[in-house]
Protein backbone atom coordinates (compact mmCIF):
# COMPACT_ATOMS: atom_id res chain seq x y z
CA UNK A 1 0.00 0.00 0.00
CA UNK A 2 2.80 2.09 0.46
CA UNK A 3 3.03 2.94 -3.48
CA UNK A 4 -0.45 3.74 -3.96
CA UNK A 5 0.04 7.96 -4.38
CA UNK A 6 -3.55 9.29 -2.84
CA UNK A 7 -2.18 13.10 -2.78
CA UNK A 8 -4.52 15.35 -4.78
CA UNK A 9 -3.84 18.29 -6.90
CA UNK A 10 -4.56 21.73 -6.51
CA UNK A 11 -8.26 22.72 -5.42
CA UNK A 12 -10.44 24.11 -7.90
CA UNK A 13 -14.42 25.83 -7.80
CA UNK A 14 -16.61 26.71 -10.45
CA UNK A 15 -18.43 29.98 -9.58
CA UNK A 16 -21.41 32.12 -11.27
CA UNK A 17 -20.24 35.65 -10.45
CA UNK A 18 -22.80 38.69 -11.31
CA UNK A 19 -25.71 36.56 -10.52
CA UNK A 20 -28.94 38.15 -10.17
CA UNK A 21 -32.58 37.09 -9.38
CA UNK A 22 -33.15 35.26 -13.16
CA UNK A 23 -29.40 35.73 -13.86
CA UNK A 24 -26.88 33.23 -13.76
CA UNK A 25 -23.88 34.95 -14.27
CA UNK A 26 -20.90 34.52 -15.88
CA UNK A 27 -18.85 31.18 -15.07
CA UNK A 28 -15.16 31.22 -13.98
CA UNK A 29 -13.34 27.88 -12.60
CA UNK A 30 -11.27 29.69 -9.24
CA UNK A 31 -8.00 27.29 -9.35
CA UNK A 32 -5.99 27.53 -5.87
CA UNK A 33 -2.11 26.48 -6.98
CA UNK A 34 -0.58 24.65 -4.38
CA UNK A 35 2.76 25.55 -6.65
CA UNK A 36 3.80 27.56 -9.39
CA UNK A 37 3.07 26.10 -13.02
CA UNK A 38 4.50 26.61 -16.64
CA UNK A 39 2.21 29.08 -18.37
CA UNK A 40 1.88 26.18 -21.13
CA UNK A 41 0.36 24.06 -17.90
CA UNK A 42 -2.05 26.67 -16.73
CA UNK A 43 -3.21 27.17 -20.66
CA UNK A 44 -3.75 23.55 -21.27
CA UNK A 45 -5.97 23.40 -17.91
CA UNK A 46 -7.60 26.30 -19.38
CA UNK A 47 -8.47 24.58 -22.45
CA UNK A 48 -9.97 21.99 -20.67
CA UNK A 49 -11.95 23.53 -18.23
CA UNK A 50 -13.64 25.08 -21.18
CA UNK A 51 -15.09 28.66 -19.38
CA UNK A 52 -15.10 31.67 -20.20
CA UNK A 53 -12.03 32.41 -17.98
CA UNK A 54 -10.05 30.35 -15.67
CA UNK A 55 -8.10 32.15 -12.68
CA UNK A 56 -5.19 30.77 -11.08
CA UNK A 57 -4.28 32.01 -7.61
CA UNK A 58 -1.09 31.34 -4.93
CA UNK A 59 -0.53 33.13 -1.87
CA UNK A 60 2.44 35.34 -2.00
CA UNK A 61 3.62 36.93 1.23
CA UNK A 62 0.29 39.08 2.52
CA UNK A 63 -0.84 39.05 -1.21
CA UNK A 64 -2.05 37.04 -3.88
CA UNK A 65 -1.09 36.17 -7.42
CA UNK A 66 -3.75 35.98 -9.19
CA UNK A 67 -3.77 35.02 -13.46
CA UNK A 68 -6.61 34.80 -15.71
CA UNK A 69 -7.04 32.60 -18.80
CA UNK A 70 -9.29 32.03 -21.43
CA UNK A 71 -9.23 28.42 -23.24
CA UNK A 72 -6.77 30.09 -26.02
CA UNK A 73 -4.87 33.15 -24.50
CA UNK A 74 -3.43 34.78 -20.99
CA UNK A 75 -5.48 37.59 -20.78
CA UNK A 76 -4.57 41.05 -18.95
CA UNK A 77 -7.63 41.67 -16.74
CA UNK A 78 -10.70 39.85 -16.01
CA UNK A 79 -13.44 41.23 -13.60
CA UNK A 80 -15.54 38.37 -13.46
CA UNK A 81 -12.96 35.93 -12.73
CA UNK A 82 -11.60 38.19 -10.04
CA UNK A 83 -14.98 38.47 -8.02
CA UNK A 84 -15.14 34.83 -8.51
CA UNK A 85 -11.56 34.15 -7.15
CA UNK A 86 -12.33 36.86 -4.07
CA UNK A 87 -15.46 35.30 -3.45
CA UNK A 88 -13.59 31.68 -3.12
CA UNK A 89 -10.95 33.00 -0.45
CA UNK A 90 -13.95 34.00 1.82
CA UNK A 91 -17.03 31.80 1.67
CA UNK A 92 -14.96 28.60 0.67
CA UNK A 93 -11.55 28.82 2.41
CA UNK A 94 -12.54 31.14 5.02
CA UNK A 95 -9.87 33.77 4.40
CA UNK A 96 -9.85 36.12 7.18
CA UNK A 97 -12.03 39.02 6.31
CA UNK A 98 -10.94 42.84 5.29
CA UNK A 99 -8.71 43.81 2.15
CA UNK A 100 -7.43 41.78 -0.11
CA UNK A 101 -4.49 42.23 -2.87
CA UNK A 102 -4.17 40.83 -6.06
CA UNK A 103 -0.90 40.86 -8.07
CA UNK A 104 -1.55 40.83 -11.93
CA UNK A 105 -0.57 41.69 -15.51
CA UNK A 106 -2.79 44.79 -15.00
CA UNK A 107 -0.94 46.21 -11.39
CA UNK A 108 -2.23 45.30 -7.80
CA UNK A 109 -5.99 45.18 -8.05
CA UNK A 110 -8.26 45.09 -4.79
CA UNK A 111 -10.96 43.53 -3.17
CA UNK A 112 -13.55 43.35 -0.65
CA UNK A 113 -16.85 41.97 1.15
CA UNK A 114 -19.88 44.45 0.98
CA UNK A 115 -22.99 45.02 2.68
CA UNK A 116 -26.05 42.54 1.61
CA UNK A 117 -23.89 40.12 0.18
CA UNK A 118 -21.81 41.75 -2.40
CA UNK A 119 -18.17 41.92 -3.20
CA UNK A 120 -16.45 44.46 -4.92
CA UNK A 121 -13.82 44.64 -6.87
CA UNK A 122 -10.61 47.28 -7.85
CA UNK A 123 -9.83 47.57 -11.27
CA UNK A 124 -9.06 50.37 -13.25
CA UNK A 125 -10.41 52.73 -15.22
CA UNK A 126 -10.55 53.29 -18.92
CA UNK A 127 -10.30 56.88 -20.66
CA UNK A 128 -12.33 57.05 -23.77
CA UNK A 129 -12.06 59.08 -26.52
CA UNK A 130 -14.40 59.71 -29.44
CA UNK A 131 -13.94 57.04 -32.27
CA UNK A 132 -14.91 57.39 -36.03
CA UNK A 133 -17.81 54.69 -36.06
CA UNK A 134 -15.87 53.34 -39.69
CA UNK A 135 -13.56 51.41 -37.48
CA UNK A 136 -16.53 48.95 -36.97
CA UNK A 137 -16.79 48.46 -40.80
CA UNK A 138 -20.39 48.01 -40.31
CA UNK A 139 -20.87 44.69 -38.13
CA UNK A 140 -23.02 46.43 -35.39
CA UNK A 141 -25.40 48.15 -38.07
CA UNK A 142 -26.38 51.39 -36.91
CA UNK A 143 -24.39 52.97 -33.96
CA UNK A 144 -24.68 56.52 -32.26
CA UNK A 145 -21.38 56.92 -30.82
CA UNK A 146 -18.39 54.89 -30.79
CA UNK A 147 -15.57 55.50 -28.45
CA UNK A 148 -12.14 53.75 -27.74
CA UNK A 149 -11.84 52.50 -24.52
CA UNK A 150 -8.42 51.99 -23.01
CA UNK A 151 -5.52 50.54 -25.67
CA UNK A 152 -7.71 47.26 -26.16
CA UNK A 153 -11.41 48.00 -25.82
CA UNK A 154 -13.59 49.69 -28.27
CA UNK A 155 -17.32 50.94 -26.80
CA UNK A 156 -20.31 51.65 -29.14
CA UNK A 157 -23.73 52.48 -28.32
CA UNK A 158 -26.47 51.68 -29.73
CA UNK A 159 -30.48 53.48 -29.69
CA UNK A 160 -32.25 51.12 -27.41
CA UNK A 161 -32.35 47.51 -25.49
CA UNK A 162 -34.55 46.09 -28.57
CA UNK A 163 -31.78 47.28 -30.76
CA UNK A 164 -29.06 45.74 -28.06
CA UNK A 165 -31.02 42.19 -27.97
CA UNK A 166 -31.31 42.13 -31.46
CA UNK A 167 -27.94 42.44 -32.82
CA UNK A 168 -26.87 39.44 -34.91
CA UNK A 169 -22.88 40.24 -34.67
CA UNK A 170 -20.70 37.78 -37.08
CA UNK A 171 -18.12 36.66 -35.10
CA UNK A 172 -15.76 36.87 -37.85
CA UNK A 173 -16.56 40.23 -38.76
CA UNK A 174 -15.61 41.69 -35.82
CA UNK A 175 -12.60 39.88 -35.70
CA UNK A 176 -11.34 42.89 -37.99
CA UNK A 177 -11.95 44.97 -35.51
CA UNK A 178 -9.01 46.22 -34.20
CA UNK A 179 -9.88 45.84 -30.74
CA UNK A 180 -9.64 42.76 -28.46
CA UNK A 181 -13.31 43.48 -26.67
CA UNK A 182 -16.04 45.11 -28.48
CA UNK A 183 -18.74 46.51 -25.68
CA UNK A 184 -21.99 47.45 -26.79
CA UNK A 185 -24.62 50.03 -24.96
CA UNK A 186 -27.56 51.43 -24.72
CA UNK A 187 -29.48 53.85 -22.02
CA UNK A 188 -32.08 51.36 -19.88
CA UNK A 189 -33.16 48.43 -19.96
CA UNK A 190 -34.87 46.29 -17.26
CA UNK A 191 -34.32 47.67 -13.92
CA UNK A 192 -30.85 49.40 -14.52
CA UNK A 193 -29.82 52.16 -15.93
CA UNK A 194 -27.17 50.62 -18.60
CA UNK A 195 -27.33 47.60 -20.72
CA UNK A 196 -24.45 45.49 -22.49
CA UNK A 197 -23.04 43.30 -24.56
CA UNK A 198 -19.57 42.25 -25.42
CA UNK A 199 -17.99 40.49 -28.13
CA UNK A 200 -14.36 39.16 -27.55
CA UNK A 201 -13.40 36.81 -30.46
CA UNK A 202 -9.55 37.75 -30.50
CA UNK A 203 -9.81 36.28 -26.81
CA UNK A 204 -11.58 33.15 -28.31
CA UNK A 205 -14.81 34.44 -26.98
CA UNK A 206 -17.38 35.08 -29.47
CA UNK A 207 -19.97 36.78 -26.76
CA UNK A 208 -19.22 36.86 -23.50
CA UNK A 209 -21.78 36.17 -20.22
CA UNK A 210 -21.03 38.89 -18.23
CA UNK A 211 -17.65 41.33 -18.15
CA UNK A 212 -16.27 42.93 -15.09
CA UNK A 213 -14.05 44.47 -17.21
CA UNK A 214 -16.31 46.55 -19.38
CA UNK A 215 -17.29 48.40 -16.39
CA UNK A 216 -13.70 50.13 -16.53
CA UNK A 217 -15.41 52.01 -20.15
CA UNK A 218 -18.97 51.84 -19.05
CA UNK A 219 -18.27 53.95 -16.49
CA UNK A 220 -16.19 56.69 -16.99
CA UNK A 221 -19.11 57.22 -20.14
CA UNK A 222 -22.17 56.81 -17.94
CA UNK A 223 -20.52 60.41 -15.69
CA UNK A 224 -19.59 62.06 -19.06
CA UNK A 225 -23.85 61.61 -20.00
CA UNK A 226 -25.39 62.08 -17.05
CA UNK A 227 -22.89 62.86 -14.36
CA UNK A 228 -23.44 60.30 -11.76
CA UNK A 229 -20.34 58.20 -10.64
CA UNK A 230 -22.48 55.02 -9.88
CA UNK A 231 -24.36 52.74 -12.60
CA UNK A 232 -26.52 49.65 -12.62
CA UNK A 233 -25.19 47.47 -15.47
CA UNK A 234 -27.18 44.19 -17.08
CA UNK A 235 -25.36 42.28 -19.23
CA UNK A 236 -28.06 40.87 -22.04
CA UNK A 237 -26.29 37.74 -22.71
CA UNK A 238 -27.94 34.11 -22.51
CA UNK A 239 -27.30 33.47 -19.42
CA UNK A 240 -27.57 37.12 -18.47
CA UNK A 241 -26.06 39.20 -15.42
CA UNK A 242 -26.09 42.19 -13.10
CA UNK A 243 -23.03 44.63 -11.90
CA UNK A 244 -23.06 47.52 -10.12
CA UNK A 245 -20.23 50.23 -10.48
CA UNK A 246 -18.91 53.08 -8.83
CA UNK A 247 -16.01 55.62 -10.35
CA UNK A 248 -13.29 56.89 -8.79
CA UNK A 249 -10.12 58.95 -10.09
CA UNK A 250 -8.13 56.14 -11.33
CA UNK A 251 -10.28 52.96 -10.90
CA UNK A 252 -13.97 51.80 -11.17
CA UNK A 253 -15.39 49.52 -8.55
CA UNK A 254 -17.25 46.86 -9.86
CA UNK A 255 -19.55 44.70 -7.48
CA UNK A 256 -21.65 42.03 -7.63
CA UNK A 257 -23.18 38.71 -6.32
CA UNK A 258 -21.40 35.35 -6.58
CA UNK A 259 -22.16 31.41 -6.14
CA UNK A 260 -20.44 28.51 -6.29
CA UNK A 261 -21.74 25.57 -8.13
CA UNK A 262 -19.02 22.99 -7.46
CA UNK A 263 -15.66 22.26 -5.87
CA UNK A 264 -13.31 19.84 -6.55
CA UNK A 265 -9.91 18.62 -7.18
CA UNK A 266 -7.80 19.21 -9.92
CA UNK A 267 -5.37 16.04 -11.55
CA UNK A 268 -2.44 18.07 -12.78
Amino acid sequence: MESVNVSFGHRLWWVDAFIGGAERGNPAVVVLLERPMEDHELQQIAFELGVSETAFVRRVGDTWSLRWFTPTVEVDLCGHATLATLHVLLSELGVPGGEFYFQTRSGVLSGRRLRDGMLGVDLPRAYIEPLNDAVLNGTLGKVLEVYQAGPQSVLAVVDDYDTLCGLAVDPMSLFLVPSSMVIVACHGGPDVDVSIRVFAPRLGLAEDHVTGSAMCAISPWWVEKVGSPVVTVRQASARGGVMHARLFEKNVEVAGLARTFFGGDLRA
